[in-house]
Formats: structure tokens, C-alpha cells, sequence
């Protein structure tokens, strides 16, 4: 999984940088073949937005979040992304249920 991390209006921090991988390393229980995870962190007045980017299987997963505290954001766009995840295998499962009625 290739993990990248913008910075638009700020320094991306080495604790920063650290936080965002050890969470974004957790979406791998939801799904092994994560292609990327492109991570834009940016500041616009006093709150900190998060925006985030997955590619999975040729899925694109898209999540936003802002909060005045930059590790309270991440939480946020971890959150919005785990809950695709699962919304996404849901789908998947289902898909699968129908193909194997079909036959």
C-alpha cells in the first residue's frame, strides 16, 4: 500500500506524518488490496481539513473532514473511510450472493 501525504498552507511533521500512516496502516483489515491512499491536509482560516483519496480494485474512495485540531480531523476522514470500506464489502458480498442464486 503507498501511502502519500500533501501539505497545502502547512509543514507536514514527522508526528504528523507518523499519525496518518499508523492509522491509514488499520484501513488493511478492511481490505489487502488497497492500490493507495493519497492524504491532503491544509488549513483554511482556523480549522485544519483533512481530505483523503483511496484507490481499491479500481474503486475510488473519497472522504473529507475539518476540526480546529489536525489529529481530531484524521480521526474524522479515518472514520468517513472505514465506514466506505465496509459499505463497500457489503456491496461486494451481496453482488456475490446474487451471482451464485443466478446459476
Amino acid at each position: 500500500m503507498e501511502t502519500i501525504i500533501h501539505g497545502r498552507h502547512l509543514d507536514i511533521t514527522e508526528a504528523i506524518e507518523n499519525y496518518v500512516n499508523k492509522k491509514a496502516s488499520k484501513l488493511i483489515k478492511y481490505h489487502e488490496k488497497i492500490n493507495k491512499i493519497q492524504f491532503t491536509l491544509k488549513i483554511e482560516g482556523l480549522n485544519h481539513i483533512v481530505e483523503s483519496v483511496c484507490t481499491v480494485k479500481g474503486v475510488v474512495l473519497v472522504a473529507e473532514a475539518s476540526n480546529p485540531d489536525m489529529y481530531a480531523a484524521i480521526d474524522l476522514v479515518m472514520d468517513k473511510l472505514e465506514k466506505q470500506f465496509i459499505r463497500l464489502r457489503e456491496k461486494m458480498k451481496q453482488h456475490r450472493n446474487i451471482k451464485s442464486e443466478e446459476i
